[in-house]
């Protein structure tokens, strides 16, 4: 089986990222894919990120095709949620799947940062959400060569896929502004998701 395994914040969960675990489902024949929203930090500020409970709850609002699986293997976790750690515990309940690990351009131009980014390489492909420009691509290709020492092909290098996509229209910082002055966000946010947010009076919207 072919599993992808997208994490982030998901402050909120918005269109965009529905629309490309969707994409690289459709691209890469995925099975399933785990969305795996992160712990908020314990012992730091994290200015604007919303309660753990309430992006899982957000998460399990939109990601309703019967591939995607809202995960708290990282919220529940105790240690810090490095990224390897999680991939660790998923081979240990998928031990003969084949892993895909879905990032945008901008961490994949940081991986070479990642703690233990090499053992995550060995776990997974990766799969690199780029902007469709030959400018952009060849900034990934060459950041593969020069930091990871591995080269890209066309779109392809050994672990790594690149996927030229659309970019999504808005930040999560500007959605969030948008949210905090009470302006529409059809064209960006499910309605499900409006509603909880306008429900619970998060992102500074006046709570009902």
């Amino acid at each position: 089986m072919k599993i992808g395994v997208f994490g982030g914040t998901f402050n909120p969960p918005h269109k965009g990222h529905t629309r490309l675990v969707t994409e690289f489902c459709e691209k890469l024949g995925l099975d399933r894919v785990l969305i795996i929203p992160d712990k908020a930090p314990v012992h730091k500020s994290a200015e604007g990120l919303e309660s753990d409970t309430d992006r899982l709850n957000m998460c399990r609002l939109v990601f309703c095709d019967k591939r995607f699986e809202v995960s708290d293997i990282e919220i529940k976790r105790d240690t810090d949620s490095y990224t390897v750690y999680t991939l660790r515990e998923i081979k240990k309940i998928y031990p003969d799947d084949d892993l895909y690990l879905i990032i945008g351009s901008d961490m994949f131009l940081m991986f070479s940062r990642w703690y233990e980014y090499r053992e995550i390489l060995s776990m997974c492909t990766l799969c690199v959400a780029s902007r469709c420009e030959e400018e952009s691509l060849d900034e990934l290709r060459r950041y593969s060569e020069n930091e990871l020492k591995i080269p890209i092909d066309g779109l392809t290098g050994k672990g790594i896929i690149i996927s030229p996509v659309e970019p999504f229209e808005i930040s999560s910082t500007e959605l969030r502004s948008l949210l905090k002055t009470g302006e529409s966000t059809e064209k960006y946010l499910d309605g499900k998701v409006r509603k909880y947010i306008e429900d619970r009076g998060l992102y500074g919207y006046p709570k009902k």
